[in-house]
């Protein structure tokens, strides 16, 4: 393959590329957007346990030794309405106590305590509470009688609660921010393919000395770095790449090289420019139904391992949000490299059986 060619088919195409205002403008504005998104919402996280209480006959002294600097205690007048307002979301969760639990803690006998948490609340968080309840009560059992007390919690699940979540709401729409950007990007690079494929100027270029592979060559380094550098803005200008920065680097890339391969794939596939939207449009709505696992955890099932962008999303999220470092994320790598080398191959030989 000639160098010079290739770098002229990719001057090219960068130029064909502004020229459609369309997509250009729809770059700038998205990356701007995108991080004006991320930077407007909360970047902290309340860590603080907010328990709703039932408890109709113990005094209101007891209450205030159970609360401290991390719980905080709110009485609710029924046990219908503790349960009401744990499926709202308003509390983290909810505790009846009843007279025969303080009669139990003064004897020092063992007691049982119903405890209301949210039916999707994550492992993680139900084992704090856990931790945090017995912690609290044995506290206020050595205060009353100067021992611990034996507390059995029998939990009761009542409804969906999305609050406990330590992971900020911008930091799990990060990945999505980010991975949406190089998915936008087949949509742009697979309509500039297709209008010079209906124009006939893929086949006006392989005239010339400028062969297939060097063309597609061309076109790919293109994609890639167009896509890369759009994803790499988003995570530099969101303060994203202090931690870690090749791991995410990495993952951009070669999630960009999925993407483009995808865009060869669709453009080869397609008539014209309404085809490629047509693809494009159904393909972005099955690739982002995985970051739907990353915001809302246990929402989908593990067949979204098929979707390239499931190891995308995995990737950033486990490097910006849980700390991971290569070793967590080199499957993921791997499998990304070998689907944007088989998408990336398939386009070409698609592409180039149309151009015949």
């Amino acid at each position: 393959m000639n160098t010079r060619i290739i770098l002229a088919m990719i001057a090219k195409d960068a130029m064909l590329y502004a020229r459609n205002r369309l997509f250009a403008f729809l770059t700038v504005v998205g990356i701007a957007a995108y991080v004006l998104v991320y930077l407007l919402m909360p970047s902290t996280v309340d860590e603080s346990l907010t328990l709703a209480l039932y408890a109709p006959t113990i005094p209101d002294v007891l209450i205030n030794a159970l609360t401290s600097s991390d719980i905080t205690i709110q009485k609710i007048p029924t046990e219908d309405e503790l349960k009401q307002a744990v499926i709202k979301g308003d509390y983290s969760a909810g505790i009846v106590l009843l007279s025969e639990t303080i009669t139990a803690l003064l004897q020092g006998a063992e007691t049982t305590i119903t405890v209301y948490f949210a039916s999707d609340a994550p492992a993680d968080i139900l084992d704090s509470f856990r931790s945090v309840l017995r912690l609290a009560f044995n506290e206020l059992s050595y205060r009353l009688r100067g021992g611990p007390m034996g507390v059995v919690l029998r939990e009761s699940f009542v409804g969906p609660d999305l609050a406990g979540q330590q992971i900020t709401a911008r930091d799990r729409l990060l990945p999505l921010m980010a991975i949406l950007l190089l998915v936008m990007e087949m949509m742009g690079l697979g309509t500039l393919i297709a209008d010079e494929v209906s124009k006939g100027t893929l086949r006006a270029v392989l005239i010339t000395p400028a062969s297939v592979a060097g063309v597609f060559t061309g076109k790919a380094i293109f994609g890639v770095t167009l896509a890369f550098i759009q994803g790499a803005l988003v995570m530099g200008l969101t303060g994203n790449l202090s931690h870690e920065p090749l791991p995410i680097l990495a993952t951009l890339l070669v999630g960009s090289l999925v993407v483009t391969g995808l865009a060869f794939l669709v453009a080869s596939v397609s008539r014209d420019i309404m085809g490629v939207l047509a693809w494009s449009i159904a393909i972005i709505v099955i690739f982002m139904i995985p970051a739907y696992g990353v915001v809302f955890p246990g929402t989908v099932t593990s067949w979204i391992k098929v979707v390239p962008t499931y190891y995308m999303f995995d990737s950033i999220h486990q490097i910006v949000n849980l700390g991971g470092t290569w070793s967590a994320i080199q499957t993921n790598l791997i499998v990304l490299l070998l689907m944007g080398i088989g998408l990336l191959a398939a386009g070409a030989v698609v592409m180039e059986r149309k151009l015949r």
